[in-house]
């Protein structure tokens, strides 16, 4: 079917039909990747982490996600650059956005925010959205691009809209993923890439100031790794040197071309 650019479409579950509409209420639950021509990096683990998030807030069977997702998997661009969005609105129902994404970025400059985490629900994408949209209009404002999550004892958590890993001599750190944190898909890709090349992966619990001057990545669905160039507050990050555009590489090496296929129930409801 033909889609307007940034067009939003409400999945009908009686007919599987993908409906132009003006508005969903907002999203409740979402997720978004980079699609260029045609190809996503694991966009099935962006598929179980939604399928995954809406049953624990709506009643929405397995059957009727995997068909809505398989929907979206048809419609996809295989040309271009994009930056799809699905989501569940707060009445339950399913949508898409097909956005054009937006210029894409190896470095990022970094905010630390001056209130602890402001989000309700850390392991779900969507709900906080309002929430971290203010904290990286903030982070704007002070010249920079991204705002850095801290809790309530000033420990790192994660980006407004990423996640933030860091090296310690030749081990890549990230804090804790089992804690209050989105389950980060660009992250597990990350650490896939690390398992492979014999890198070590720790989990720290650290302070800003504990990492000052050590060299920080900014993962995202959208930009892959960003290599931080400066810190609010905080000694400039160390350079990687070359090493971040290697790993992009094979962070795109898990870029699968989209074939349409429809997700098993399964599996959706297994994720």
């Amino acid at each position: 079917m033909a889609v307007a650019v940034d067009e939003l479409l409400r999945f009908d579950p009686d007919t599987a039909d993908l409906v132009p509409v003006p508005a969903l209420d907002g999203p409740d639950v979402m997720d978004s990747w980079l699609c260029a021509d045609g190809f996503v990096r694991r966009l099935d683990l962006h598929e179980q982490r939604f399928a995954a998030s809406v049953p624990q807030r709506h009643r929405i069977g397995a059957d009727t996600l995997a068909e809505f997702l398989s929907r979206v998997r048809a419609m996809l661009p295989t040309e271009g650059s994009w930056f799809p969005r699905i989501e569940c609105s707060p009445l339950g129902d399913l949508g898409v956005r097909i956005r054009r994404a937006p210029e894409l970025s190896a470095t990022v400059r970094l905010w630390t925010a001056t209130v602890p985490d402001p989000r309700l629900e850390p392991r779900i994408k969507g709900p906080d959205q309002g929430r971290l949209a203010e904290m990286r209009r903030i982070a704007t404002y002070f010249g920079a691009d991204e705002a850095v999550l801290l809790d309530a004892h000033g420990c790192v958590r994660e980006g407004a809209f990423s996640a933030i890993g860091w090296w310690r001599g030749s081990a890549l750190c990230f804090p804790d993923p089992q804690g209050p944190i989105l389950p980060s898909v660009t992250r597990r890709l990350v650490e896939a890439v690390a398992g492979v090349r014999g890198v070590a992966v720790e989990y720290e619990r650290v302070r800003p100031a504990d990492i000052a001057g050590l060299p920080v990545w900014v993962l995202s669905a959208l930009h892959g790794i960003r290599e931080a160039v400066s810190w609010s507050d905080s000694p400039a990050p160390a350079s990687t040197g070359g090493m971040r555009d290697d790993w992009q590489r094979a962070l795109d090496r898990f870029a699968l071309r989209i074939d349409g296929a429809m997700p098993h129930p399964g599996e959706i409801q297994h994720a």
